[in-house]
């Protein structure tokens, strides 16, 4: 019998790419997002059927209650929805800007557990949210998106400490629309050498959402159980290894939030 999979903010970037990775594997996928045409497209380009459209602002209790009977029978739950925020130094960014952020963001990604912990809980199956930029160190500028993604990553590791199989995966700088906006900010307000990286890596490509997309795939497969209550980096964590993804089952505070005190941590080659 064929798995099921939410897969929120599906209709484009990493989120379409999530969507597609599972129905290639024969999962059926529920795409959601904001835009009713984004979405039907989306889940028209799917390859295999029995995958539905559903249109939904992951921010708000009501859309969620409203979508709940259609979201039982679930396997797996990928929330990658998420918005960028307002851009700016602390004293200039609009105080409703930055709590609409975390409104998305955060409760978004609580809302999406809360309404399929359920669902997931019958089947045994899995929850994956999508750290990112600021989680794991400062992000000047970006104050509300930075505070959001480290707040997301607790949320999953008290998630999985409560007994439901959660994960979060940081992407990587993968070239999507958001990075437009910060562009557009400008290098004044955004700061010059982040605005700089930022152009940079959009002109070399980035990474491709596709390498999440796989990390995602593996997360919710039987292969990856007893892995739980993890931040896992898509494109600089060995989780293609097996002697590394044993030692996620085995060692309780590797690849967790945590404070660490004299220790270095280096990008690992891939």
């Amino acid at each position: 019998m064929s798995r099921r999979a939410l897969v929120t903010g599906g209709s484009r970037g990493i989120g379409r790419a999530c969507a597609e990775r599972l129905a290639r594997d024969g999962w059926q996928v529920v795409v959601a997002a904001r835009g009713e045409a984004a979405v039907r497209d989306a889940v028209a380009e799917l390859p295999g059927t029995g995958h539905e459209a559903l249109t939904l602002d992951v921010g708000y209790a009501a859309a969620w209650a409203g979508a709940a009977e259609r979201l039982a029978g679930l396997d797996g739950v990928v929330h990658a929805a998420g918005v960028l925020g307002p851009i700016g130094s602390a004293d200039d960014v609009d105080p409703a800007a930055f709590a609409d952020t975390l409104r998305v963001n955060v409760v978004g990604t609580f809302l999406a557990a809360r309404t399929t912990l359920p669902a997931l809980r019958a089947s045994g199956g899995a929850f994956v949210a999508f750290s990112g930029g600021g989680a794991t160190g400062p992000l000047p500028r970006f104050d509300a998106y930075a505070t959001s993604k480290a707040a997301v990553v607790r949320l999953v590791e008290n998630l999985a400490a409560d007994g439901l199989r959660a994960n979060a995966v940081a992407p990587g700088f993968v070239a999507t629309a958001m990075h437009d906006a910060t562009l557009a900010a400008g290098a004044d307000r955004v700061g010059a050498a982040y605005f700089e990286r930022t152009r940079r890596d959009l002109e070399e490509g980035g990474t491709s959402p596709d390498v999440a997309a796989e990390l995602v795939a593996w997360l919710l497969s039987d292969e990856s159980a007893g892995i739980s209550g993890r931040l896992l980096s898509a494109p600089w964590d060995p989780w293609r290894e097996p002697e590394f993804r044993e030692r996620l089952r085995r060692e309780p505070h590797l690849a967790t939030l945590r404070r660490i005190d004299d220790q270095f941590y280096a990008e690992v080659p891939r």
